[in-house]
């Protein structure tokens, strides 16, 4: 954009220059194709899913959301699912690292589960 810059015309070109760095200020505070938005579908469910190392087969997820036990919503017959809801149910499923004798839940579970394989199979 060329413009003979006068002593009159200065105020009207300080106005337009603010406001392409206001449009530009805007863009910088907006993120840049986040790796997961903000609500997704079934196949985001699963993608989000395992980016966080959890597996859940898609019959699982099935009858859970059927029964209510996975925060989803309806949008023309399709489930949508919001991360942010997602992050707390997934926060509520989870329970502390809790020691018991100086020994933790995870060392417990490890240890029951190596003695059931040494003991010949997981009854």
């Amino acid at each position: 954009m060329e413009t003979n810059l006068t002593f009159e015309n200065i105020p009207s070109v300080l106005m337009q220059m603010n406001s392409n760095v206001n449009r530009i200020l805007a863009l910088l505070e907006k993120p840049a194709n986040p790796l997961f938005p903000e609500k997704f579908g079934v196949a985001g469910f699963h993608d989000y899913f395992k980016s966080l190392g959890l597996e859940m087969s898609p019959s699982k997820q099935q009858k859970l959301c059927a029964d209510g036990k996975i925060p989803c919503h309806k949008f023309n017959s399709k489930l949508v699912f919001v991360k942010a809801e997602i992050d707390a149910w997934i926060q509520s499923q989870t329970s502390p690292n809790i020691k018991v004798n100086g020994k933790s839940d995870a060392t417990l579970l490890l240890a029951k589960s190596a003695n059931r394989k040494m003991k010949g199979g997981d009854r």
